[in-house]
C-alpha cells in the first residue's frame, strides 16, 4: 500500500444498499467483496484502510 494511503479512512464504505445479499460477489454500492463485507468487523484499521484504498483505485479507474 502506498505511503499516502494513510489518508484513506478506515470507516466502512457501506451506504446501506448491499447487493451481496442478492448474490453479487462485489457490492455494487460500496465495491467491497462478499468476504470484505462479512469480515469487516474482524479487520483491523490497517486492513480496512487497504480495502478502502483498493476501492478508491477502482473508482478512479472507471
Amino acid at each position: 500500500m502506498p505511503a499516502n494511503a494513510s489518508i484513506v479512512s478506515a470507516e466502512s464504505p457501506c451506504i446501506g444498499h448491499c447487493t451481496t445479499v442478492l448474490g453479487d460477489n462485489v457490492c455494487r454500492s460500496c465495491l467491497r467483496t462478499f468476504e470484505e463485507v462479512t469480515r469487516w468487523i474482524e479487520m483491523n484499521e490497517e486492513q480496512r484502510r487497504a480495502v478502502n484504498w483498493r476501492i478508491a483505485l477502482a473508482k478512479s479507474s472507471r
